[in-house]
């Protein structure tokens, strides 16, 4: 897809009128990541990853910006962009938001704040997503946020696609990969029951029968983690 906006420039002096107070909530080796305003803003820093690649075409900033328009005319609450930025000299796009209120999946689950039924909407939620065509390749338990009314958003929404058709089972079972990438979530859903959950995916997404069969096939195959 090709970019549907375009960033303005900023320079030192807006960015540090930008940030001013604010906390820092990530960073990583190439400087902070994500912050939080003393107006309950997040300002969010996109740095290209390599020297030549798709993101020097179509930066991250792009896709996040376009992703939460995306997302939203499907039904799925997630940020609120206001402003698109470039910082020519540190080379860094940003991108401010109000804060969305809720709280992590991750955190409620550790935290004991949420029973087994939030997995069971868990399961049902990635069943909608897949039906409503969106690959999420970047979901995990820290990236779904249990919102005030006790719906799921989604943030940092970089690394998606939504086609106009549900996803197929290859790309379903992949997804079931990219859920297991953390350790803590790995361990939290092994010990609420791969198998549980499973099944609770494939009767919100009506799979059943062969398809059910060629599912978990293709489940062992590209996410062996998720044992069942």
């Amino acid at each position: 897809m090709l970019p549907t906006t375009r960033s303005s420039p900023i320079t030192a002096t807006e960015f540090d009128r930008l940030r001013a107070g604010a906390r820092v909530l990530e960073y990583d080796g190439r400087g902070e990541k994500v912050l939080l305003t003393p107006d309950n803003r997040i300002i969010k820093l996109f740095y290209p990853r390599r020297r030549f690649s798709s993101a020097r075409i179509y930066p991250y900033a792009l896709r996040f910006w376009n992703n939460t328009q995306r997302l939203r005319d499907k039904g799925i609450t997630t940020v609120q962009c206001e402003q698109l930025r470039y910082d020519r000299e540190q080379q860094r796009h940003l991108i401010t938001y109000p804060l969305l209120p809720g709280t992590p999946l991750r955190d409620c689950l550790q935290e004991n704040r949420c029973n087994d039924q939030q997995l069971v909407k868990l399961a049902t939620f990635m069943a909608t997503l897949h039906a409503r065509g969106i690959l999420f390749r970047s979901i995990h338990l820290g990236n779904i946020l249990v919102l005030e009314d006790g719906e799921f958003g989604l943030i940092d929404v970089a690394d998606l696609t939504i086609r106009r058709w549900p996803l197929g089972l290859f790309r379903r079972a992949r997804n079931f990969r990219h859920l297991l990438h953390d350790r803590r979530d790995r361990e939290t859903l092994r010990g609420y029951g791969y198998s549980r959950f499973l099944e609770e995916y494939e009767t919100a997404a009506a799979i059943s029968g062969f398809r059910s069969r060629l599912l978990r096939t293709l489940i062992r195959r590209y996410a062996p983690a998720f044992s069942f």
